[in-house]
């Protein structure tokens, strides 16, 4: 027969072993599931098939390095030539918690639906939760290709910063 000691003992035993397990799976599923970083240069194509009125979105195809696997993601940009000609790259990442945004023709912006934050077509805040404009992507033309490089950037931060 066990006593009330030994039935303590084993309870906290068990106890302790749920608890560890708790924070092993904890720290695994942290390791599994963090963001991973995305750093690549992707070609579009020709600048003059950019559209010069509105936004045109498009998906790039990059590989994101977790800390245990990379893998291939298709990420979301906004394309389209300014009034002099030049390309114009924006993510498709809303700053405040990387929701994509979509171009509103209707209110001549992009909206994230996710937490309602609204950007002109310049990509500034006009309302919402979003600490700063949409994040523009470095981009380089050589013979009228354009090309772009794609990072991931720190959701929630007032500045512009990349994940690193």
């Amino acid at each position: 027969m066990h006593t009330v000691d030994e039935k303590r003992r084993s309870f906290f035993k068990l106890l302790g072993g749920l608890i560890g397990g708790i924070a092993v799976a904890g720290m695994g599923y942290s390791v599994f599931s963090k963001e991973g970083v995305i750093d690549q240069w992707v070609t579009v194509g020709p600048v003059a098939d950019l559209p010069a009125d509105r936004p045109q979105r498009t998906s790039l195809t990059v590989t994101e390095h977790g800390l245990v696997f990379d893998r291939t993601v298709q990420k979301v940009v906004w394309l389209r030539r300014t009034s002099n000609g030049d390309p114009q790259v924006f993510s498709g990442a809303c700053p405040h918690m990387n929701c994509t945004v979509a171009w509103k023709a209707e209110q001549n912006g992009f909206d994230c639906a996710c937490h309602i934050s609204n950007f002109d077509q310049f990509g500034r805040v006009v309302s919402g939760p979003s600490p700063r404009p949409l994040d523009s992507l470095e981009h380089r033309v050589e013979n009228g290709i354009l090309s772009v490089r794609y990072q991931k950037f720190k959701p929630t931060e007032p500045q512009k910063e990349v994940l690193t």
